[in-house]
């Protein structure tokens, strides 16, 4: 056998240790490295819908990156667009699995928020003036942002764990 078998498993959202049983499909691509669709045998590997959480497609032997949406079209109300990506390598033979964590709105927001004290603090005056003031005036917006949508409970735990709470 010369290709890979490709099963790729969503998690409900925001609970990385529960696969979702929603009937509602999220949708996987699956691309080279360098971001470009996978495209083999007439086959565009684009928007593939899931079921309960779950997809299994036949795939060539290569190193591929996997996420999923919600929506092809758009997002639903507090929704996520995409899902955490994951690094694959299918050889000859192989049946490769994956799962990708879907996380909530709040999980994304609170990352965004950290990442951008971190870059705020390590910058220093690395950045000029003006871009200094719009990245803290942005910190800020967010800071809002995060404290007033609803909380998931994975999100809290993980941030505490490591010493990040969420903004309260």
């Amino acid at each position: 056998m010369s290709t890979a078998r490709l099963n790729v498993w969503i998690t409900a959202k925001g609970q990385p240790c529960r696969i979702d049983t929603r009937d509602q499909p999220m949708f996987v691509y699956v691309l080279h490295c360098s971001g470009e669709v996978l495209e083999w045998c007439g086959k565009k590997y684009v928007g593939m819908p899931t079921k309960c959480g779950h997809l299994e497609v036949e795939i060539p032997v290569g190193c591929y990156v996997v996420g999923a949406v919600e929506n092809p079209s758009g997002i639903p109300p507090l929704g996520n667009h995409l899902t955490h990506i994951a690094m694959v390598r299918a050889n000859c033979g192989d049946h490769v699995c994956v799962t990708l964590f879907n996380p909530t709105f709040h999980h994304c927001a609170h990352w965004f928020l950290t990442a951008m004290h971190d870059h705020i603090t390590a910058a220093g005056q690395a950045l000029p003036r003006p871009a200094a003031a719009t990245m803290r005036n942005a910190a800020e917006i967010v800071e809002r942002l995060v404290r007033e949508i609803p909380q998931d409970e994975f999100t809290v735990v993980q941030a505490r764990a490591i010493g990040n709470p969420p903004a309260k």
